[in-house]
Parts: structure tokens; C-alpha cells; sequence
């Protein structure tokens, strides 16, 4: 593909930037993203010296286009992870380096209308949670009584998490408190009720707060050799992994 004139290149520039970021906030390992960004600009024969720096925290593109060098950055925000507009902003890559879109500005509207697609409801999602949790229980090792207490304590640790959410509470202290409500309630009901292993329940409320996108994310950019961002992204989880234990802690202090 060749690119026209200037605006086209600004237009390409700003594509880039902007699906790279859409799929760091959608939970995509740095390597898929930096990868992606890279071919989809390469395979535009009249731009030279690509270069694509991604991290966590942010995102650079820098490319020469009839000697001028254009470079856009963009700061990465924090989303949802959601793997299906990954796959989504992949296929539509991939169509750009095939050649079966050749036009900037339609694969600009594809874009808007991935990021656009609407994500699964909050009581779809609360739905899902709570018809696992029981399954989860008995795998380790609940009884039936103890799988059904799993049932109702999830419903109520996802429904604080996704309105946690909603609300903006920083992401730390909602695995804080969603670690201490899972602690907390299995306890509680032990000692009002006959609860065989209420360690089975509180593991299966600790679940849905492990960062395990982010490890094996980071653990597929050390494999990439991009120590700095598996780093980064093990540091996260570490510092994730920490909250939650306290949250544990403090549950088991309390009750």
C-alpha cells in the first residue's frame, strides 16, 4: 500500500497510536501490540525507519514519511479486559497487511466500531461469576451446603467489584476489599452455620481478583525478550497479589 499525501500519513499515524492504545486497555501482551502497530505501518512501502515503543503506562510511534518525521504519543488508560475486541483489532490488522483494506479513513470507521461494540452487562457478568462459584467450591473440596454459601457470597463480592468499578475506586483497594469481603463472609457463616470448609469458598472469592492476564502477559514479554515491560508488568501483579493479601489478613484478624 502507498500512502498519498501528508494527511494520509497523519491519518495512518493517528490509527496507529490509537489501536495500540485500545488494545493495551483491553488487556493485550506488549509484544502482540508492538508487533501489531509494526506491520500494519510497515506494510505502507512508502514510509521508512518504523519505530513502535509500548508500555503500560503509554505508547510511542515515530515513522519518516518523504523526509519528515512524524511521531504521536498517547497515554495508556486502564479498561476492561476484554479479549474479543483483541482478536477484533487482530483481524483487522491483519486485513490492512493483506491489502483487503487499503483505505485509512474505513479502517479508521472499523476501529470506532470495535472500540463502540458494547461489553457484556453488569448482570451478565455478576450471572457468570455466581453460577462458577459453586463448581469452583466443590473442585476444592467444599460440600454441597458449602458450594450453595459460595453462590450467595459471590453474587455479593461481584457485585461490589463491578460498582467499584463504576464508581472509580482505585483498583487496590477494591482487591482490598473484595479479598476482605471473601475473607469475612465464609468465616461469618461458619459460625452461624454448618460449614464444612469455608477455605473452600474464600479461594474461590479470590478468584475473579487475581491479575492472571497480567502475569501471563508479562511472562509472554519476557519470552519476547522485552524485559522492561515484563518487569513492569510482574511488579503490577506482585503489588496486586500484596493487597489481597492483606485483605485476607485483616479477615482473618477480624472475624
Amino acid at each position: 500500500m502507498l500512502l498519498e499525501n501528508e494527511k494520509d500519513a497523519k491519518a495512518l499515524l493517528n490509527f496507529s497510536v490509537k489501536m495500540a492504545r485500545m488494545m493495551m486497555s483491553y488487556g493485550a501482551e506488549v509484544y502482540r501490540v508492538e508487533d501489531t502497530v509494526y506491520r500494519v505501518l510497515v506494510s505502507h512501502r512508502n514510509i521508512d525507519t518504523v519505530n513502535v515503543l509500548v508500555t503500560y503506562s503509554f505508547v510511542i510511534i515515530t515513522f519518516i514519511y518523504e523526509d519528515s518525521n512524524m511521531t504521536a504519543m498517547r497515554r495508556i488508560s486502564a479498561a476492561d479486559n476484554d479479549l474479543e475486541k483483541i482478536s477484533l483489532i487482530n483481524d483487522l490488522s491483519r486485513q490492512m497487511v493483506s491489502g483487503q483494506i487499503e483505505d485509512i479513513h474505513s479502517a479508521f470507521e472499523k476501529l470506532n466500531e470495535i472500540k463502540a461494540m458494547k461489553p457484556y452487562g453488569d448482570w451478565v457478568k455478576i450471572a457468570a461469576l455466581t453460577i462458577s462459584a459453586p463448581f469452583f467450591a466443590l473442585m476444592f473440596y467444599g460440600t454441597f451446603k458449602d458450594s450453595l454459601f459460595s453462590f450467595a457470597i459471590m453474587a455479593i463480592e461481584a457485585y461490589f467489584l463491578i460498582y467499584a468499578t463504576k464508581l472509580k475506586v482505585l483498583d487496590h483497594l477494591s482487591n482490598f476489599i473484595g479479598a476482605f469481603i471473601a475473607t469475612v463472609l465464609p468465616s461469618l457463616a461458619a459460625q452461624y452455620f454448618f460449614i464444612e470448609n469455608p477455605a473452600s469458598i474464600t479461594i474461590v472469592g479470590l478468584i475473579p481478583l487475581v491479575p492472571g492476564v497480567q502475569i501471563t502477559n508479562s511472562v509472554r514479554d519476557f519470552m519476547a525478550g522485552d524485559y522492561m515491560s515484563g518487569m513492569i508488568g510482574t511488579l503490577s501483579a506482585v503489588f496486586v497479589g500484596t493487597t489481597i493479601a492483606l485483605g485476607v489478613l485483616l479477615g482473618l484478624r477480624l472475624v
